[in-house]
């Protein structure tokens, strides 16, 4: 019993360490909503991966997720394009494969 305690106790605190956390992004002056939409969702004001700058609302490259490009947020460089990405891990794994990501 111990053990499935402990692995239930594991597998919930991989769970909020997963990309986007669970956190809403920090959101630009004048923003109205910090929920993520769903991958694939288009808006006429989300920037395209590659495209985008700080202030502009995105979608993740590797998650989907949607958010909101802050200073500081993490990002890679290819072919002298920016992107940037919701979370350190999606930045590791656009980096192992960038190809994969960039359609």
């Amino acid at each position: 019993m111990r053990s499935l305690s402990l692995s239930f106790a594991l597998a919930s605190s991989l769970a909020l360490l997963a990309c986007g956390g669970g956190i809403p992004a920090a959101s630009p002056a004048g923003a109205t909503s910090t929920e993520p939409s769903h991958a694939g969702a288009a808006s006429s004001d989300v920037k395209k991966p590659g495209e985008a700058k700080v202030g502009d609302k995105m979608n993740c490259p590797v998650s989907g997720e949607e958010f909101v490009v802050a200073a500081d947020s993490p990002s890679a460089e290819v072919d002298g394009k920016t992107y940037y990405f919701c979370c350190p891990p999606c930045v590791a794994k656009f980096k192992a494969d960038p190809k994969k990501y960039l359609h």
